[in-house]
């Protein structure tokens, strides 16, 4: 089907296939459309169906809260074309970078299974050809017996891999973490779509950088550390990571954070938050070079941002409100431009 998306004085053209949303439809053909979770929580990739008829897949989006059917507004990444149409976006298209990489269609099997606490587990799917992605991005997945697609930001970094690495944490309410934690899924193929999202890093842009993250957010984060890591980024730039979970048990990745920490020692510094219970003595002891801390996050990380944010690009990431409850502080009273804070904000 033919899709026409008409923003102010701008048209663009896509191919849509029978059954596939057209958010995705438009991103697979280069067209920058706005969206955030591209799994129908945010509502950022609302259009109006000026011609043309639309399946609206999940009905009971919650993006869709404050939608007026009766001028056929519609989630992109929840609807489906039946005929070609002719859609109105209200909000910003934004331009693309010239090194993006046009999302597509995967089909990927899940090679490693592990748990890395009694309720967070980290799973690696192998594609069948290796793709390429900025750190900080994420791919959103569909396994079998579930309807529709949750996001996941990739842990893992390289220029080109056929190896995808993420870790979910457990939702009792979640049917894809209820799929993932009710037995061993190694060997299973799921479906994939993506690299997505904003949040990413960019050595050529040449910022320190100050992230924020709560539990399984920090994922993307890890990316962004690992290409640091690997093209000496944080030799000259300074990074600041603070990272909250409940108790010391809920702590995961530590191996990984302190070989960043023993590779830059003077430029990365590393916080670790618990918000249930106090570090360990020998958390506490400094020997590993992390720094631990009790209470939330948030409240260790805001007094430690530069005001004017400097030159540095701030990454927030976890829970919708949590991303939610730092964008005021950090605007309005750390005073960091916007265009200094990325984030991807879905649940």
């Amino acid at each position: 089907m033919l899709i026409e998306i008409e923003k102010k004085s701008q048209t663009y053209q896509f191919e849509a296939n029978a059954g596939e949303k057209l958010l995705y439809a438009g991103l697979r053909a280069g067209v920058p459309l706005p969206f955030e979770c591209a799994t129908g929580t945010c509502g950022s990739c609302k259009a109006r169906v000026d011609q043309g008829d639309v399946d609206e897949g999940w009905p009971e989006a919650p993006g869709k809260e404050r939608f007026k059917a009766a001028k056929r507004e519609i989630l992109m990444c929840q609807c489906s074309a039946q005929s070609d149409c002719s859609l109105s976006v209200p909000t910003k298209i934004a331009v693309f970078r010239d090194d993006d990489i046009n999302p597509d269609h995967h089909v990927g099997l899940i090679t490693q299974y592990d748990m890395l606490t009694s309720d967070v587990l980290r799973f690696e799917v192998e594609l069948p050809a290796d793709l390429s992605f900025h750190a900080g991005q994420f791919f959103v997945l569909q396994v079998p017996g579930v309807n529709g697609f949750r996001a996941y930001s990739m842990v893992n970094y390289s220029t080109g891999t056929n190896t995808l690495e993420f870790i979910i944490k457990q939702n009792p309410s979640g049917a894809l973490s209820k799929w993932m934690f009710d037995s061993d899924r190694s060997n299973e193929q799921i479906d994939l779509f993506g690299p997505l999202g904003r949040a990413t890093f960019h050595p050529d842009e040449s910022h320190d950088l100050f992230m924020i993250a709560g539990g399984s957010g920090i994922a993307g984060l890890m990316s962004i550390l690992e290409h640091g890591r690997q093209v000496n980024h944080f030799k000259h730039h300074n990074v600041a990571l603070y990272f909250g979970v409940r108790t010391p048990a809920d702590f995961f990745f530590a191996e990984r954070l302190r070989a960043v920490k023993a590779q830059f020692p003077d430029r990365v510094s590393i916080n670790i938050a618990f918000s249930n219970e106090p570090p360990t003595s020998e958390q506490l002891s400094g020997n590993d070079g992390l720094n631990y801390l009790q209470g939330m996050v948030h409240e260790h990380a805001l007094p430690a941002v530069l005001e004017g944010g400097g030159n540095t690009m701030h990454y927030l990431a976890g829970p919708a409100p949590m991303v939610d409850a730092l964008i005021r502080p950090l605007i309005l009273e750390s005073k960091v431009p916007a265009d200094k804070i990325r984030y991807d904000k879905f649940n």
